[in-house]
């Protein structure tokens, strides 16, 4: 464990949830938003001039590149830092790919804010991350197991049944 400060980067295109993401995440003392973006177009270009340790970035964007071609450009272009998709989107297909392109960890948007602050420690330390409501699935999917096939969506359930 660092004494430094964790150095975040968010990737969403709502400007209301980018912003509002920033100001939660600056709550904690070991953590620093060095840069944001709208979509995932100048984000290779950008963490080459500053890298960080860990970025927070949602799924579905437009225009331009959304979450699954921006981990792709990031894995194409060498840069090593983890990834968290921050989604609303919980269907078993859309955690596989970004999983595959190269996302360290996986939460929803609906996760409590302690969930969040957690998550990127534990990306950053090194660990993965999936959201409980889809870890089950995913790797009974990538074992080829029981309940391999596509699940329907669950928006608007969580693990804590809030």
């Amino acid at each position: 464990m660092s004494d430094e400060p964790i150095r975040l980067f968010i990737v969403d295109d709502h400007d209301v949830v980018r912003e509002g993401l920033a100001v939660m995440l600056a709550t904690q003392p070991d953590f620093v938003v060095t840069g944001q973006a709208a979509s995932g177009d100048c984000v290779v270009e950008a963490l080459r001039e500053s890298p960080v340790d860990v970025i927070l970035m949602d799924l579905e964007m437009s225009p331009g590149m959304d979450g699954i071609q921006t981990l792709e450009a990031l894995r194409a272009a060498g840069v090593p830092t983890p990834v968290i998709v921050f989604t609303v989107f919980d269907t078993d297909d859309r955690i596989l790919h970004a999983v595959r392109a190269g996302a360290r960890g996986y939460l929803l948007k609906r996760a409590p804010r302690e969930e969040l602050f957690a998550a990127v420690r534990v990306v950053r330390d090194g660990g993965p991350l999936l959201h409980p409501a889809g870890a089950p699935r995913l790797l009974a999917r990538t074992r080829g197991g029981a309940g391999g096939g596509p699940a329907a969506p669950t928006a608007g359930r969580t693990p804590h049944g809030h």
